[in-house]
Parts: structure tokens; C-alpha cells; sequence
């Protein structure tokens, strides 16, 4: 009996390998499908028109999600007072007027789509707005060794305002100022581009149109960054991490800045968007979490049944900006290297070895220009002249 045993163990084994080393690739597919409604929705207290974005959920293999389209929006307060939403781009809602959430209201959203289905929110109550004590950029040695920049984020509330504004969520965006390492006021300027048309190849230079040694950047976050003040003894925000840059990153060369929004959440809030982000924290889709359907806080009134993703919250904002100079941190000390190479790779011909041209519009060898197509195709700018030509870097 042992023996049979063994045999099934080894053949199983056997047939697990041969299973481990003959993978086929396979093309993923949807089996079941919901045309669920997507929600996305803020109101805060600034003084803005306020955006509602709907979408239909698509499936695994479809690459964008499908708009909702001429929806009825609104948003209603406490008192009744309606705010009208009118579609701006297919599934964006902005308000007609501007408005802004007020301490102590409640609000809820409701959505009516275009096949007569309605969607109402509940109320939720607009939190007590907590300001940003300090947002500062500090030089640190991050967790794994790097050595760079921390932008962190202090704020204070009352023991009294403690069970009321809590929960914190954060964003910011990133400017930064970009200086090309090797300019030249003037560029390339194509005069005869024919071969063999009696005019022989000509690129001269010109001045450049526009300035373009200096630009600036952006970028926005795009991770979920939440606090909380529910296990804090002072119920205040310390050096929460908003952001790290690396030594090496050259955004911050010459000039950053980052604007940090900080909005109090309410309890629900908090809760959801922290499941929302256990749900997407891995890259590999087949190792995420599954928590089934995300409950958010919608009701479908013409059908009970019908599941509705998505929240609509209501938060109080505030912001805070930081500006510093990489000399600022790291005083004395040689730049980030470039975003990209910007070695002079040589000269690019103005004919190619072998052109010959008879007059009479006919050539032989190569008839191609190579420094023409170059700067044509965007790939060759000018730097510099060439005022020591060699056998490897010939020409002007």
C-alpha cells in the first residue's frame, strides 16, 4: 500500500511539473457582467461650481468606460434649496451656479438617467473644517535608504473637535521648473530639401521662433493618502508623509512646489475610501483583495436590486503651498542629472557618401539627405557650430 501511494505521489508531482513548465498564455474574459452605474462625486466648501462624473462599469477587456449621458443632477440641501447640474462632456456634470457646502447643512445628490431610473444619496452632514498647521520639506533618509526630500504635514484640532473632524484625506499637485542643459538661441532652417532639382541641399540657421529653454512641469497625485486622529491622544496630524522625492529626481533642480489639499472627512467617508484603497493596493490583479461589491451610500429608487458604485461626499477644505530650491536642501551640491541624455552624438551629414548629380535631375548613389531627414523627423536640434571638424565629426 505504500508503495502505490508513492507512485500516485511521484506521478502527481510529475504531471505538476510538466503543468508548471507548459504554461500558454490566455486571453482574460468576462463571464458575468453588471451595467452598473459609477458615481463619482465631491461638494466641499469652496465656492466653485462642483463636478459629478457618471460612468457605466465595462468589462475586464474593454479598454474605457462608457459615459452616462443626459442625466438629470442635482444636489439638494437641508432647507431644499436645489442646485441644478447641466452635462458639460459626455458623463460630466458641473453646477449651472457656484455654491459651496456650509458648516452643520446636509446634502444629498440625486440622479435621474436618461431611461427614467433614479438615484438618490443619503444626507450627509458637511464635517467641521480643519486648517493645516504646517506643511514642510524636510531632507530625510527614506525607509529603503534613499536620501531626498519629505514633504510633511502638521495640523491641530481641539480635544472638543476630536469626534467630529477625525478623518483626513489628501492631495496635492507638483510644479517644477525646467531648464534645458544645452541651448542655443538659433535652430535649423531647411532651404532646399529636393535632390537634384539644379539647387544642391542647403540647411542654414536661423533665430528660434519662441523661447524654449525654459518650461515648467506638473503633475498631480495620483495614490490614496488618508489620516486619521481616532488613536491620537492630542488628536493631531505629525508628520504625516505626503510625498518623498529622491535626490536624483531632477524636478527639483531649480524651482519646486507642491500644493497640499487637506479635506475633513466624515466617519463613512474615511471608510470607504480606505476599502476602496485595501480593494486596489496591489499591481497584480490576481493577488488583490476581493471584497465584493463596494457598498457606497446611493439607493436605487426605481429598483431595490440595482447596485449603484460609488460615494458621494461631502468635505471641508484646506491648503497649504511649499516652495524651495534643490540649493535650498542640498546646498553646495552638484544637480540632479537630467531627465534624459543630452549628449552631442556628432554631426549628421548634409549628403551621403556616393551623392552624385548630373544636372540633369538624375543621381546616382544615395540621393537622401541625412541631417534633412533628421531635423524633419524631430530627431536632430541645433547646439552648437562645429568650429574643429575631424575625420569623425566632419562638416559645420
Amino acid at each position: 500500500m505504500r508503495i502505490k501511494h508513492a507512485y500516485l505521489f511521484s506521478l502527481t508531482a510529475f504531471f505538476g511539473l510538466l503543468l508548471c513548465n507548459c504554461v500558454e498564455p490566455f486571453t482574460a474574459e468576462t463571464l458575468t457582467f453588471e451595467n452598473v452605474l459609477v458615481v463619482d462625486a465631491l461638494l466641499t466648501d469652496e465656492d466653485k461650481q462642483h463636478r459629478v462624473l457618471l460612468i457605466r462599469a465595462f468589462c475586464f477587456e474593454e479598454e474605457n468606460p462608457n459615459a452616462e449621458r443626459n442625466a438629470d443632477v442635482r444636489i439638494i440641501d437641508i432647507d431644499g434649496r436645489e442646485y441644478d447640474f447641466k452635462e458639460t462632456e459626455p458623463g460630466v456634470y458641473l453646477s449651472e451656479i457656484s455654491f459651496q457646502a456650509t458648516q452643520g447643512s446636509s446634502y444629498r445628490l440625486e440622479i435621474k438617467t436618461s431611461d427614467g431610473k433614479w438615484y438618490v444619496s443619503e444626507s450627509v452632514v458637511t464635517p467641521m473644517n480643519i486648517a493645516i498647521k504646517n506643511l514642510t520639506a524636510e531632507r530625510q533618509i527614506n525607509d529603503i535608504g534613499e536620501e531626498g526630500v519629505a514633504i510633511l504635514v502638521d495640523n491641530s484640532s481641539k480635544a472638543s473637535e476630536a469626534s467630529e473632524a477625525s478623518y483626513f484625506r489628501y492631495e496635492y499637485e507638483e510644479t517644477y521648473k525646467i531648464i534645458t542643459p544645452k541651448y542655443d538661441p538659433f535652430e535649423f532652417e531647411v532651404i532646399e530639401n529636393i535632390a537634384c532639382d539644379g539647387n544642391f541641399y542647403e540647411v542654414g540657421i536661423k533665430p528660434r521662433a519662441e523661447e524654449q529653454r525654459i518650461c515648467f512641469g506638473s503633475a498631480v497625485s495620483k495614490r490614496l493618502i488618508q489620516a486619521s486622529t481616532t488613536d491620537l491622544e492630542n488628536s493631531t496630524i505629525e508628520d504625516l508623509l505626503i510625498q518623498f522625492i529622491g535626490r536624483d529626481n531632477y524636478i527639483m533642480s531649480y524651482r519646486y512646489s507642491i500644493l497640499v489639499k487637506q479635506f475633513s472627512q466624515t466617519q463613512d467617508a474615511h471608510s470607504f475610501y480606505d476599502q476602496l484603497g485595501n480593494f486596489s493596493s496591489s499591481d497584480n490583479i490576481f493577488l488583490q483583495i476581493q471584497l465584493g461589491f463596494l457598498i457606497g451610500n446611493f439607493q436605487t429608487k426605481s429598483d431595490q436590486e440595482e447596485k449603484v458604485l460609488g460615494y458621494f461626499e461631502v468635505a471641508t477644505v484646506d491648503e497649504e503651498r511649499v516652495y524651495y530650491n534643490y540649493s535650498d536642501v542640498f546646498p553646495n551640491e552638484e544637480l540632479p542629472p537630467y531627465a534624459i541624455n543630452c549628449e552631442t552624438l556628432g554631426n549628421s551629414e548634409l549628403i551621403t557618401r556616393g551623392y552624385h548629380c548630373d544636372g540633369m535631375g538624375n543621381c546616382d548613389g544615395s540621393c537622401e539627405s541625412p541631417l534633412i531627414e533628421g531635423i524633419s523627423a524631430g530627431l536632430l536640434v541645433f547646439v552648437a557650430p562645429n568650429e574643429n571638424p575631424t575625420r569623425d565629426m566632419p562638416g559645420p
